[in-house]
């Protein structure tokens, strides 16, 4: 029986600590400014849309033109082939195995 009472109480003083360490910011003098912490202008509601909606999709407009222009452009739909870039492996351009002793290295 008593080893379960010091249980409890243990329990209880080690919740009551733990609390008392969480909820002690909460209860600091929130009138006083840090070192350091002086809070500029406010943002207003247009420039907080443009850096935060406009500014990204254009970010990520500017990256997708780059990743897909070049495959816009005239030389490469010429070299593909059913729209797969030609694969120079392709059996056609291979060396036929009766040929292949004649390549001198």
């Amino acid at each position: 029986m008593i080893t379960a009472t010091r249980r409890i109480w243990a329990t209880i003083t080690a919740t009551a600590i733990l609390s008392a360490t969480a909820i002690y910011p909460v209860l600091a003098e929130s009138t006083k400014r840090d070192d350091g912490d002086e809070p500029g202008e406010p943002m207003g509601t247009l420039n907080a849309i443009l850096w935060f909606v406009v500014l990204p999709l254009a970010i990520t407009g500017i990256i997708t033109l780059l990743t897909l222009g070049p495959s816009w452009t005239s030389s490469a739909k010429n070299s593909t082939r059913d729209g797969y870039l030609d694969d120079p492996t392709l059996s056609e351009n291979q060396i036929p195995p009766t040929q292949r002793s004649q390549i001198t290295y």
